[in-house]
């Protein structure tokens, strides 16, 4: 017995998996989310536009769907914008050349911005999707699903 478990000592030991490394895709994704919300914080349209798939289409929280020049012409024109923008991801899917960042955002809108209009120039609390493709240029922002999460009484 003891010769067992003297020679299964020798035997190598088989590698256990390790978490991803950060260069992986689901920690690009992350980064790239991280860039298109300063995009929006900033009202950097070129990057915005450089950034969004020509179908690029947004189920918005302004209760409507918004194609890619609609989003764009409302960032131009200051109907979308924030005094303050923070985002907590908190799953990055990836299957084939699509994925899917989701999580949480508190988003600020401007006073005279169409979401400020709506509910005032004070922080929102939103959940959120963004879905990526791949193409051969690199990532492209394809669509994005937000809502304001109403606050429960208390």
């Amino acid at each position: 017995m003891r010769w067992m478990i003297a020679a299964a000592a020798l035997l190598p030991v088989a590698a256990v998996p390790q978490t991803p490394p950060p260069t992986s895709v689901e920690a690009e994704l992350t980064t790239l989310d991280a860039r298109q919300k300063e995009m929006v914080a900033r009202a950097d349209v070129s990057a915005l536009a450089a950034l969004a798939a020509p179908t690029l289409t947004i189920n918005a929280p302004i209760n409507r769907v918004l194609r890619r020049d609609q989003f764009l012409d409302m960032m131009r024109s200051g109907q979308i914008g924030a005094e303050a923008f923070t985002r907590t991801v908190e799953s990055v899917t990836v299957t084939g050349d699509v994925g899917i960042v989701m999580g949480s955002e508190v988003f600020t809108p401007t006073a005279t911005s169409e979401l400020g209009r709506t509910y005032g120039a004070r922080p929102l609390q939103r959940r959120y999707t963004n879905v990526y493709v791949r193409t051969d240029s690199g990532w492209k922002w394809l669509a994005r699903h937000a809502n304001v999460v109403d606050r429960l009484p208390g």
